[in-house]
């Protein structure tokens, strides 16, 4: 992947890479295997599922009882839990749910009248999964499907047919409905332990012995007791938590923190460091779900959902933390002349993403953690499925920039969280440069940019705004209707293989064509925005 030089301006959920089962630890992974019937009884049923519409309608009116037998009960909690359950709609907006690690009786649920519609709203939920799973299988199987002369010729649908991004998003919608669905739990990666659901790579640590705190990482066995009682291990031997922070710290010789997919060496403060790698994995977890037809080839990702393959285990990456922007640019600008001007970067050779300790990722500030989730992006897309070095070079630059502007655009919702929509990112500076000013390079012009061009452009901050709304509109304008179409552009850009036509050809629309749909995206979003309710408060759960 190229190097990015930025402008200014639980458990994942994961749907890797095949590989074909093989022999060892079969009692562990039989925990992950299809229901009673078998994978193979799954594999062959080519039955058509119920339609979602039918699904979300029988399950509405369920609930819809469930709250009014909650409230002949007094049960005015238990209603309250039950009426929010269901997602609200996701208007302009991309949805990530949140998996729980297994199923958790609410504490204040007591006596027989609670119980028994608790375990109503259990079964319910369990079926709208058991629906959800089905979809979900047919979507992966989709690639296969060839369009009509009829739909061609009226463009009903993307020329590409893959539902890859339905396919991993229904898979989690299951799973949050019923969280020990097995075959769900197979595809995603998990294995079971006890009452939980863990990731293979974390239940490898386990099996080691491994212990896990958020402020330390991963320890090896043994070592989180005295770490909690103030000891720290340094340099063969254990000190006092003071003298380990007083220690000079430097690249050579610097901190290592283990979080489950990261890898950080750190110049800086523990916190600092706690702070960066939960907004790692943050990232990590919600861009599996956002961009989940990347991550296989869609041949791959069917078998996987049939239950005919095992999902490989996520990789590890790497990153380094240091203290200050003196020490950042001392240390990268001998490889990257123009790192003085940006604020975190991916450096494809070494294949780890930098940033530097700000002491607002502790407070949650937007402008910090855009930069993590920018560059983490960056090294998930090129670190997660075989990549091209040439990736961006000569064609296609923009997209690479434009998902990682998309991934800054991460909020928080009750359910979990939310990518895109009308006043979120780069949008406001979107509408406002194409609407306003008038500016918008044509993407028959931006498709045909390596990134050497790209980058020396001296439009480059207006140019970022006006991609930040072009990925908002690929992955969320009209229902969505390209994301599949644009994930398959990003697989092309960072394979080698796209070329300036490429974007044209997955969504059958000519580059003219995509500019008219994005202004009329861009200028709809304004009136979105501009009407928008206020947020709903979060419910407890």
């Amino acid at each position: 992947m190229p190097r990015s030089a930025r402008s200014h301006d639980g458990n994942p959920a994961t749907i890797p890479a095949v590989r074909a089962p093989r022999a060892g630890r079969a009692g562990r992974a039989a925990h992950g295997a299809g229901g009673p019937a078998g994978t193979a009884a799954a594999a062959a049923d080519r039955s058509p599922p119920a339609p979602l519409a039918a699904l979300e309608e029988e399950f509405a009116t369920t609930l819809a009882d469930l709250v009014r037998r909650c409230r002949r009960g007094s049960e005015d909690r238990l209603a309250t839990l039950v009426a929010e359950w269901p997602l609200p709609a996701a208007g302009a907006r991309q949805q990530i749910v949140a998996v729980p690690d297994g199923w958790t009786t609410p504490d204040w649920l007591a006596g027989p009248v609670a119980t028994g519609l608790w375990d109503d709203f259990r079964a319910a939920r369990r079926q709208r999964a058991a629906g959800y799973f089905a979809l979900a299988v047919e979507a992966a199987r989709a690639h296969t499907a060839i369009p009509t002369r009829a739909e061609a010729a009226q463009g009903e649908r993307p020329a590409w047919p893959d539902r890859g991004a339905a396919a991993v998003h229904l898979l989690h919608l299951a799973l949050r409905d019923d969280p020990d669905h097995e075959q769900a739990r197979r595809v995603g990666g998990w294995v079971r332990r006890g009452e939980r659901w863990v990731s293979q790579g974390v239940d490898r640590r386990l099996d080691r012995g491994d212990e896990y705190d958020p402020a330390f990482g991963w320890l090896p066995r043994g070592r989180l007791d005295r770490y909690r009682a103030g000891e720290r291990y340094d340099l063969g031997r254990w000190v006092d938590a003071a003298t380990f922070a007083g220690r000079p710290r430097s690249l050579e010789r610097p901190v290592r923190y283990d979080s489950d997919h990261w890898r950080i060496a750190s110049t800086t403060t523990q916190e600092h460091t706690a702070a960066l790698a939960a907004a790692l994995e943050e990232t990590c977890l919600v861009w599996r779900q956002a961009f989940g037809g990347y991550q296989a080839e869609p041949a791959t990702r069917e078998r996987l959902f049939e239950g005919r393959g095992r999902a490989a285990p996520a990789e590890t990456f790497a990153a380094t933390l240091v203290g200050d922007r003196e020490e950042y640019v001392r240390a990268l600008t001998t490889v990257e002349p123009a790192a003085a001007r940006t604020d975190g970067m991916y450096w494809s050779p070494t294949k780890t993403a930098w940033f530097m300790a700000d002491d607002d990722w502790r407070t949650g500030d937007a402008d910090a953690t855009r930069t993590v989730r920018h560059e983490a992006t960056h090294q998930l897309f090129a670190e997660t499925r075989p990549t091209s070095r040439m990736a961006g070079e000569r064609v296609g630059f923009w997209a690479i920039e434009a998902a990682a502007c998309y991934m800054e655009s991460l909020e928080t919702a009750p359910y979990g969280w939310t990518l895109g929509g009308p006043a979120a990112g780069r949008m406001p500076a979107a509408r406002e440069r194409v609407l306003e000013d008038g500016f918008q390079v044509p993407l028959e012009e931006l498709a045909a940019l390596g990134r050497r061009e790209f980058q020396a452009d001296e439009r480059l901050p207006k140019i970022y705004s006006q991609i930040g709304g072009l990925a908002d509109f690929f992955m969320n304008g009209q229902q969505g209707r390209y994301r599949d179409a644009f994930v398959e552009y990003l697989v092309r850009v960072y394979t080698g293989s796209a070329t300036g036509d490429s974007l044209e050809k997955l969504c059958r629309r000519s580059h003219a064509e995509l500019d008219e749909e994005f202004r009329r995206h861009l200028a709809s979003a304004e009136s979105a925005a501009a009407t928008a309710p206020a947020a709903a408060p979060s419910v407890e759960r």
